[in-house]
């Protein structure tokens, strides 16, 4: 199998989990919470009140199919997720950005390489994201420090994940599609 069908292939993948997070799992989520849906699926961010509203809705012994689906979630699509989507933009960035003229230098394979980083760094902060809501909510006991300072770290957190992500996709586009490079591969 070339390396373009396996981006494809992990590009599906990413795609299809997103498409079952967002639309599959939120929503039931939501309505099984009580407190709105996964912190991480809201777009437009999220602070500490929310981070420690939705631990007081998990906590309450009657949504019990509300924890149990905050594991499922992070102990499944968004355990998978990091690393695919991660895998599949470095693979788009090591094989299309050597030739591609970037804020006017020819980038080669070593900055590929350093190209690479982003989305490598992008997936450690979704998996600190994760880590950081497995060790938080229920049925998570965190200890003192982990209950006071979770709820101000996270939504930073969360933050530079998008931003990474973003920055990620936007570099593989600008070297994949906007590259003006006639070879095919």
């Amino acid at each position: 199998m070339g390396t373009n069908k396996v981006i494809l292939l992990l590009l599906a993948l990413s795609g299809a989990l997103v498409a079952w997070m967002f639309f599959g799992l939120d929503p039931e989520f939501q309505r099984l919470s009580g407190a709105g849906g996964f912190l991480d699926a809201r777009l437009s961010g999220y602070e500490a009140d929310a981070v420690r509203g939705l631990q007081a809705a998990l906590a309450d012994p009657a949504r019990a199919e509300a924890r149990d689906l905050f594991q499922l979630m992070y102990l499944g699509p968004d355990l998978v997720l990091p690393f695919v989507l991660a895998l599949s933009l470095c693979l788009l960035l090591r094989g299309y950005a050597p030739g591609v003229v970037l804020y006017g230098r020819r980038l080669d394979v070593r900055h590929a390489w350093l190209l690479c980083l982003v989305p490598v760094a992008y997936g450690v902060f979704d998996y600190l994201e994760n880590f950081g809501f497995l060790c938080y909510f229920p049925p998570a006991e965190p200890g003192p420090w982990l209950a006071e300072n979770l709820p101000q770290i996270l939504p930073w957190v969360t933050r530079v994940k998008f931003v990474l992500l973003f920055v990620s996709l936007l570099l593989a586009l600008r070297v994949t599609v906007f590259s003006g490079r006639s070879e095919d591969r």
